[in-house]
């Protein structure tokens, strides 16, 4: 019965994975308070998550990125790209996933991407090539890169860790290189030579207002000779309390035409003045204005019409690590932060209506911005927004690039030769990092997706629980594994698991598919007398082969809605993909880490 209870508990949680009923780490907590409640696992182990140096080692690659990009050297790799990929298509696919993909094998893949994504818009438009046929590419390639080292992604780290705790040793830090190398191949020329041409090139708008669709919910008003806002600052008129409207712009008649604005809280409104106002509109229409503001019916909204007298528009994506994950653009403050105003929502291709400003926030969400020059260089500046269209982005303490570098390359070698374990390595590098400045403290718990680390924590009590010191469903489950296809031999074993750990991992973390299954894949290999190597190994390229979907990994998130892509349009890239790495991975597991029985280990 404990056994039927545990797997209702596993479908539960990859139901909600699944269809996004609560955020992933929320459903984890579930998962573990489920098993505390039932007594499933004590509090020790219920909350050991925390303290696993799979967890820790995980926590110091977030702040060690953190440190390799501050210092610039994400940077320096980035201009790579310009140089060596050039304006043939096949040569800049390259470039892209081989430069991601060493970014990758040694910081975190969203971090890798975040770095690179406004180069690409820069490159895409030098070589006259179609930026969406490069995010995808680099998504993948961060992706695939990852599985070239131990620390290139959380699941390498977690199957290792699980070898560990088994009794077995653990994965060493190249130990996937030469299986990542070969898969890491096959994706690069793969993109390269044939996906890129399922990648679809849809006809961009003609200007940032159509794409954004924004004419359909800003409306420009006029002010009438006898309303009372007639000699009234915006902020005595208080038109967002009043009426729901935000003034975006005004345009007011002189002796040389209509001079547009950007208007100040302070701005006294004057009659016949055109206001561009976002909100909604139905109090003015019921009301007709109650003589207080008139429709001015004719106006038809255009970049030019939101731009000029130095304001301009900009894109700008939520980033990763953003302080406003979870808050809303009025909660933000937005424009006391940065003397910009938020005209358009888009997430996931879809431009949001209505009161959009009080949408909690997304990574990969898409702003349309309007500010003056420096405005919008201080939003791509910041930590929390990548904007698309620009260069610019924080200050980089260049001069302590060198040492950055050393620090991260001893973390490396000291984890590679065993000298130190990979969670010590990683933790004394960050501590070097912020002594010597390569990090500032402040930063170190903003570099780290907390989200993923409680994802990752409150997920390992499920693998405790599976053990035989306590319910044995993985040796439950294992046998049954064993029982239909162990007969087949060992290969058809490790390809079953490969295909159902490419399957789950579409739908949650690719994380806590490897938490879920690494404990399974190791019982399926005590069962039929055979080191777990092979099947780990091959848990491992599977929960980071995830390019089927966009909500697969937040590497895809962050590349969707910039890109403009549909849902399908992974899938359409990627099942191909897929099929070719898993024959790769059926092929090179085998004569790299061959099935040997446990009697001669």
């Amino acid at each position: 019965m404990e056994h039927y209870l545990l797997l209702g508990l596993i479908v539960t949680a990859l139901l909600l994975f699944a269809f996004e009923v609560l955020r992933p780490d929320l459903v984890a907590l579930g998962v573990t308070l489920t098993l505390l409640l039932t007594g499933t696992v004590t509090i020790e182990e219920g909350f050991s998550g925390f303290s696993n140096p799979a967890v820790i080692t995980v926590i110091a690659m977030f702040i060690l990125s953190g440190g390799l990009i501050r210092t610039g050297v994400a940077d320096h790799l980035a201009e790579m790209i310009s140089r060596i990929g050039g304006t043939n298509p096949i040569t800049l696919t390259l470039a892209v996933m081989l430069t991601v993909g060493v970014m990758s094998a040694f910081m975190n893949n969203i971090g890798a991407v975040a770095v690179l994504l406004p180069t690409i818009f820069v490159v895409a438009q030098k070589a006259e090539y179609p930026a969406s046929r490069l995010l995808i590419p680099l998504s993948f390639g961060s992706l695939l890169g990852g599985l070239t080292t131990l620390i290139g992604t959380p699941p390498n780290l977690l199957c290792s860790m699980a070898l560990e705790e088994a009794g077995f040793d653990g994965f060493r830090m190249f130990h996937f290189l030469p299986t990542g190398l070969v898969v890491m191949g096959v994706g690069a020329l793969y993109m390269a030579l044939i996906g890129r041409f399922f990648i679809p090139v849809r006809p961009q708008a003609e200007s940032l207002t159509h794409q954004y669709q924004i004419q359909d919910y800003l409306t420009e008003v006029i002010v009438p000779e006898q309303s009372p806002l007639v000699g009234k600052s915006l902020r005595e008129a208080a038109l967002p309390r009043e009426l729901g409207l935000t003034v975006l712009r005004v345009r007011r008649r002189g002796g040389n035409g209509d001079t547009p604005f950007v208007p100040t809280p302070s701005t006294r409104l004057q009659a016949g003045d055109r206001l561009v106002v976002e909100g909604r509109i139905e109090g003015l229409i019921k009301r007709k204005g109650g003589g207080v503001l008139q429709i001015y019916a004719e106006s038809k909204f255009s970049d030019e019409s939101l731009t000029g007298g130095e304001v301009e528009l900009a894109e700008a994506v939520v980033a990763p690590n953003s302080r406003l994950l979870g808050r809303s653009i009025n909660q933000g403050h937005l424009r006391r932060r940065f003397n910009v105003l938020v005209l358009a929502l888009r997430r996931r291709g879809r431009t949001l209506s209505g009161k959009f400003t009080s949408v909690p926030l997304e990574v990969g969400d898409m702003l349309l911005l309007q500010g003056n020059s420096e405005a919008i260089g201080e939003v791509a500046s910041s930590a929390d927004f990548l904007v698309t269209n620009r260069l610019d982005h924080a200050r980089r303490d260049t001069p302590r690039m060198p040492l950055a570098l050393a620090i991260m390359v001893g973390a490396v070698v000291t984890a590679a030769t065993g000298l130190l374990h990979i969670s010590v390595a990683g933790m004394l590098a960050v501590l070097l990092m912020a002594v010597t400045g390569c990090v500032r403290v402040q930063d170190m718990y903003r570099d780290v997706e907390w989200r993923v680390i409680f994802l990752i924590a409150l997920m390992l009590p499920l693998s405790i629980a599976m053990d035989d010191q306590h319910t044995g469903t993985a040796r439950w489950l294992a046998e049954h594994v064993v029982a239909w296809t162990g007969g087949y031999g060992p290969l058809v074993v490790m390809a079953s698991l490969f295909l159902f750990t490419t399957a789950i991992t579409e739908v949650m973390s690719n994380a806590a598919a490897a938490v879920l299954l690494a404990p399974i894949g190791i019982a399926i290999a005590l069962g039929m007398d055979l080191e777990p190597y092979p099947f780990l190994m091959a848990i491992a390229v599977a929960a980071s082969s995830t390019f089927l979907t966009p909500i697969g990994h937040q590497a895809n998130v962050l590349v969707y809605g910039v890109g403009d892509y549909r849902f399908l349009d992974f899938s359409r890239v990627g099942l191909l993909l897929n099929i070719l790495i898993f024959i790769a991975a059926m092929l090179v597991i085998p004569l790299v880490w061959p099935f040997v029985p446990l009697s001669s280990g």
